[in-house]
């Protein structure tokens, strides 16, 4: 199997280390400290208990671990190539090598059902899909550079016919935007903006986003105004929203992957450098109105390195940067094309340039990391610490899921850890199929989290529920497979990396 320890050491001596802590008595450092310490003592007896389990289980091709509640639920003959959750159990799923859009519903029981397509993209395949806001919007990006805003609450009629209560075209009762441009590789959402759709028209639509393109090393932040029109108004191919580029990010080289939040832009490269971009307040005129600002400003140049000695082209392109999350406002995960996972945490600092001693990172495979989630905080159940979490898919067919153990200020020496608390291995590899011999047919493509619907009686796709739920992590595959799995943290279900 592939590695599952931090690039720059190995799991050992834990054992003494744990004795020792053990007969400290609550002196010197103060109580405080002692508690610290105690807590490090329960996560690494944590690690001990579950790491040989973990390991062994994960060496078995397809199977999941024990930690993992799984199912494949459903095929398609091509390969899935993106998926995006919604909301109240519904989630959208796309490939590359079909112009449809699908929706499916999680079930009571975990069931999937396929509720209805979209088709919008009507010459080339979907590179990617987001989801736009909690009132069901969506934006899909097209092989042949469509940039499509969707709202999903409508129901899709026939091609030939106009809708009989408003008679607008068809497009017009999913589609609100529609722009053509140059091939996109990847969408997130900047601002979702506000979004009011009435019986006699859309009082308001707006919001932000960014794309990048292959090989292209610049981002175009997008802006989402209205048009201002009823139904009556629309004409064959008007909207009731524009869609345009309107700012440009220059990059030092060809970009790989973007993440954005609001006023917080992340931009990975192929040589493995992210960049930070922050965008400043807007200014009042003499008037008392707030301008627009788009004045984005290079924050932080973030460096896979220890230091600034030259590379090689082929160990730069080992850390090209495949996947991006924010986990809050100054950290986010990054995964590599040689399977390592980085979290960067407390980034708004002073220096221009931060160097790798500044993430906790973990190799936990050979291959590309594809995709990267954040899921809701989870709790330890040994040392009850609330924990940054996150879940990272792999070429090779692998899922993890983490915890994120934040610095401890009574602590002098600053040591973020990771806690690998789920492990994942596609159900759809061959019982012969081994982690290091395994295809790029058994790649998961992309994953998203949404919520449990178990028990829940809303059935509006996007309606919010009074009840809480546990995430649940749909995962597509190069085989069109849709997973789905709760990742559970049991007492001893952990593996410090």
């Amino acid at each position: 199997m592939g590695s599952l320890f931090p690039e720059d050491s190995v799991m050992s001596g834990l054992g003494a280390k744990e004795l020792s802590l053990i007969e400290e008595e609550e002196e010197g450092a103060g109580k405080e400290m002692f508690r610290a310490k105690a807590k490090d003592v329960l996560r690494m007896t944590s690690a001990l208990k579950a790491f040989s389990a973990a390991s062994s289980t994960s060496a078995e091709a397809g199977a999941a671990s024990p930690l993992s509640s799984s199912a494949a639920v459903t095929r398609k003959k091509t390969a899935i190539t993106s998926v995006t959750a919604l909301g109240n159990g519904y989630f959208l799923t796309a490939s590359r090598h079909e112009v449809g859009i699908e929706m499916y519903k999680l079930g009571e029981k975990n069931e999937v059902e396929l509720v209805k397509k979209f088709e919008g993209h009507k010459k080339s395949g979907v590179t990617d899909i987001v989801a736009f806001c909690s009132k069901g919007r969506f934006l899909s990006a097209g092989v042949g550079g469509d940039v499509i805003l969707w709202d999903s609450r409508c129901d899709v009629v026939d091609e030939d016919s106009d809708d009989e209560e408003t008679g607008m075209p068809l497009d017009h009762v999913n589609l609100l935007g529609k722009f053509n441009y140059f091939e996109i590789q990847q969408v997130a959402v900047l601002d979702e903006g506000s979004f009011v759709r009435t019986p006699h028209g859309i009082d308001q639509c707006s919001g932000s986003f960014i794309t990048s393109s292959p090989n292209e090393t610049d981002v175009q932040i997008w802006s989402i105004e209205k048009e201002g029109k009823t139904y009556d108004e629309y004409a064959n191919e008007a909207y009731v929203a524009d869609m345009s580029p309107i700012h440009e990010l220059e990059h030092d080289a060809p970009i790989e992957s973007i993440a954005a939040m609001k006023n917080r832009i992340l931009t990975g490269d192929v040589v493995g450098d992210v960049h930070v971009w922050g965008r400043g307040r807007r200014r009042s005129s003499l008037f008392g109105k707030k301008s627009s600002n788009n004045n984005w400003t290079k924050l932080h140049k973030l460096t896979p390195w220890k230091s600034d000695i030259v590379r090689t082209p082929e160990e730069m392109a080992e850390q090209s940067v495949k996947a991006l999350c924010f986990l809050g406002k100054d950290t986010f995960v990054s995964g590599t094309k040689s399977g390592t996972v980085r979290v960067w945490n407390d980034i708004e600092v002073n220096a221009d340039v931060v160097h790798k001693s500044h993430a906790s990172s973990v190799k936990v495979t050979g291959k590309p990391v594809t995709d990267i989630r954040k899921l809701p905080l989870i709790k330890d159940p040994n040392t009850a610490e609330e924990c940054m979490a996150f879940s990272a898919s792999f070429a090779d067919g692998r899922m993890v899921s983490m915890a994120l153990y934040l610095d401890n200020p009574i602590e002098e020496v600053k040591n973020n850890e990771l806690a690998m608390f789920h492990v994942y291995r596609n159900s759809s590899l061959s019982s012969a199929a081994t982690a290091e011999n395994a295809g790029s047919e058994n790649a998961i493509n992309a994953i998203a989290v949404l919520e449990d619907c178990s028990g829940s009686s809303n059935n509006n796709n996007n309606g919010s529920s009074s009840k809480s739920f546990d995430p649940v992590l749909i995962a597509v595959d190069e085989n069109g497979s849709i997973q789905t799995l709760k990742p559970k943290w049991n007492s001893s279900s952990a593996t410090l990396v």
